[in-house]
């Protein structure tokens, strides 16, 4: 039987709100931490969402210690530890060098990675320098230089899979560390949480980061315009709540004029 006729499936070329990211990442004590990657979901051809739904079945990475176990189980995340273990010590290897970097230095290697992604090499590839670098930038910045076992978590995020972490244990900060990663390509990333003050919390404070490295960072709140949020929407890194990018969707594929 044929569907009735929709407008959120068909594409709209005068769509004025048309906005694009390759990655999603929730923040929320109950989602925990995660970035959503697999297979493209039925969009409009003209619009430059991504939103990808999982191609198994959700992973959950235990860190154990900081990050606790796998819902109060016994995994200690020592398995999950040794398969990074070899990343990080590359990471940690990388730190010395980077930290003798000048502020400008240091910036310019977001325009390198940048480059270099976009004449092919993989993000995998780029992920020890890159971590490297935020890594150090988070030291200027914020003061605040991330453990192993957050570099780990970032690295869970970035391969599509979930690590749980409970309140106070540093989600916001860790999710900078794929955040920027990923904005590498220029397909934009948007970071997701529950409510328009914690978005721009997040915003302010770790947004800070790769501001500093050279990133373009956008905050979508309640009261904006369309225009105000389509800008906000094409940044590197774009901060909002999921009910405000749900409905920034929907106006975006419902809209047949420009406002």
């Amino acid at each position: 039987m044929a569907l009735p006729h929709s407008p959120l499936l068909e594409p709209h070329s005068l769509s004025p709100l048309s906005f694009k990211f390759r990655h999603v990442i929730p923040l929320n004590n109950c989602l925990r931490t995660s970035i959503f990657a697999g297979k493209p979901f039925r969009l409009p051809e003209t619009s430059r969402i991504s939103i990808r739904r999982r191609r198994r079945a959700q992973v959950v990475a235990s860190l154990g210690g900081l990050f606790g176990g796998i819902f109060k189980g016994t995994d200690t995340g020592e398995s999950t530890r040794q398969q990074y273990a070899q990343t990080v010590a590359l990471i940690n290897g990388l730190e010395a060098q980077v930290s003798k970097l000048s502020d400008s230095e240091l910036r310019e290697k977001t325009l390198q990675f940048q480059q270099r992604a976009k004449q092919g090499e993989s993000l995998d590839s780029l992920l020890p320098e890159a971590f490297a670098v935020i890594r150090e930038a988070s030291k200027r910045v914020l003061g605040l230089r991330p453990f192993d076992v957050q570099l780990i978590g970032g690295m869970v995020l970035h391969k599509g899979e979930i690590a749980e972490m409970r309140t106070g244990e540093g989600k916001t900060l860790v999710a900078i560390l794929p955040a920027y990663l990923n904005a590498l390509t220029g397909k934009g990333v948007h970071v997701v949480t529950v409510n328009d003050y914690l978005a721009r919390r997040d915003c302010e404070w770790v947004g800070q980061v790769p501001r500093f490295l050279g990133l373009k960072v956008g905050l979508i709140q309640q009261n904006m315009t369309s225009e105000q949020r389509r800008e906000n929407h094409l940044s590197d890194i774009t901060y909002v709540t999921n009910s405000e990018l749900g409905f920034d969707y929907l106006r975006d594929n419902l809209a047949t004029e420009k406002c």
